[in-house]
């Protein structure tokens, strides 16, 4: 009987080490693949907000004019002085203007470098990203491409002119060794993760093999460490693949404490194998709740901890859905700071940046921080469902309130002003979502035009 009794303990106990060693194994893979996924998205939205923010400087209607022959005019000069400041205080490796041919070719504008400048006219190889900013829509290069000044990702945004066409592109070069160097990184804290959980399981697999009858005692005590193995290995993600905690919050920062470190407290446990069974469960748990941590910011802006585009582009595709099977009512807000493009030039982005934190604050304290979206550089919209004309403006009145009372408070030293407009859905008037927005967005310019308007009539 006891014998029988070894051999089934012996058995449950190899079972158990392998459900343990694939569960970290498998977490593992998923946590580097979810973290290597967000940081991709990540850096392919800093370059695009980079080549946004210069195509949005730049004046499409005098670019669409320069020629050769321009060159050292003051219109030449002002775009060239503009892409220079990028050039000389972003991390990137190139920034320049182009323009798509009508041959379908696309040739260099102004190129800022100063030791080896593509000359006015010279052809570029066209790539997809060139393609797709060349039809309005900004993009990044799924693929590194290779040119005579090396190999790169690029990212590539229009220009528009004042009648909504594409006068040009601004293209911005991120030298393809650092693009991947940053990616690699998931790839070895992969391996090391399965390495760690590898060794720890074929420790105990020796252990568990070689030991007599009382290794149950002796496994017991290697599940154990085996814990603390997990608390190390989820610390350096929480280190590596997350956040660091001495950039967040207290709030938040203690919210990942809890995760790495699990819930305390003793149970009764009624034998050895409910003690096995809930150190397993214990951390899966830890690993099932990084994993959701994880899967929930990558779907929030890192600067105002809105949701961001990814999650806005999910919310509308839902309701366009909706809106084919269901009788639905919602209303959408834009926003758009006022100002934000002369403050970042005289005063840094970091200036810039505290202004958009507070918008994004004011605009979860009233529309709800489940609503608020931030889906481009500093435009922010409102997806407010159950909310009819006569509720959003009750509620942008409280927006004005709360405002004027930030405004007031001088936690900034610059006046935070931000234009607005609504539209709220109609079935007879509107076939999808996109009707709305282009209402509200339409609403807000005349708002962002009443603005100027009263400054610059004092």
């Amino acid at each position: 009987m006891k014998e029988k009794r070894f051999r089934s303990s012996k058995r449950n106990f190899i079972l158990a080490l392998a459900l343990l060693l694939t569960t970290n194994i498998l977490m593992a893979m998923i946590l580097s693949m979810l973290a290597k996924k967000n940081l991709r998205e990540q850096i392919k939205q800093r370059m695009l907000d980079i080549s946004n923010t210069a195509a949005y400087m730049l004046n499409g209607d005098e670019l669409e004019e320069l020629k050769a022959a321009d060159k050292g005019t003051e219109s030449y000069n002002k775009a060239l002085d503009i892409l220079r400041a990028f050039q000389e205080n972003i991390e990137l490796d190139y920034i320049y203007s182009l323009r798509a041919e009508d041959n379908g070719s696309f040739t260099f504008i102004i190129d800022p470098d100063t030791e080896d400048p593509g000359e006015f006219g010279e052809n570029l190889v066209a790539t997809d990203g060139m393609i797709s900013a060349a039809k309005g829509n900004s993009s990044v290069d799924k693929e590194a491409h290779t040119d005579v000044w090396g190999t790169f990702y690029s990212a590539y945004s229009p220009v528009f002119n004042s009648e909504g066409k594409v006068a040009g592109i601004v293209g911005v070069d991120f030298d393809a060794e650092w693009y991947d160097g940053k990616l690699s990184n998931n790839r070895v804290i992969s391996i090391i993760i399965t390495m760690c959980a590898l060794t720890v399981g074929i420790i105990l697999s020796f252990i568990i093999m070689s030991q007599n009858r009382k290794r149950f005692t002796a496994m017991l005590k290697e599940v154990d460490q085996l814990d603390l193995a997990t608390h190390r290995i989820n610390e350096q993600l929480m280190n590596t693949c997350i956040k660091k905690l001495d950039f967040l919050p207290d709030s938040e920062s203690e919210a990942i404490k809890t995760l790495a470190h699990g819930e305390s407290g003793d149970k009764l446990l009624r034998d050895d194998y409910d003690e096995v069974t809930t150190n397993l469960r214990s951390v899966y748990k830890k690993l099932d709740k990084y994993v959701s941590y994880v899967d929930a910011n990558m779907y929030k802006d890192e600067l105002t901890n809105t949701y961001n585009k990814a999650a806005y582009k999910n919310t509308i595709r839902a309701l366009d859905e909706r809106i084919k099977t269901e009788e639905i009512s919602f209303s959408v807000a834009f926003f758009d700071l006022n100002g934000l493009e002369s403050i970042n030039a005289h005063y840094g982005f970091e200036a810039g940046d505290v202004l958009m934190f507070h918008s994004a604050r004011i605009l979860k304290n009233v529309f709800g921080k489940e609503n608020v979206f931030r889906v481009a550089g500093d435009e922010f919209i409102a997806i407010m469902e159950e909310k009819n004309h006569i509720q959003m403006v009750m509620l942008f009145e409280q927006f004005e309130e709360e405002l004027n009372t930030f405004n007031n408070s001088k936690k900034s030293e610059h006046i935070l002003g931000i234009a607005k407009g609504t539209s709220s859905y109609t079935p007879d008037e509107h076939e999808n979502y996109r009707h709305v927005f282009i209402e509200a967005r339409k609403n807000m310019k005349k708002d962002k035009e009443l603005y100027y308007q009263r400054k610059n009539s004092l």
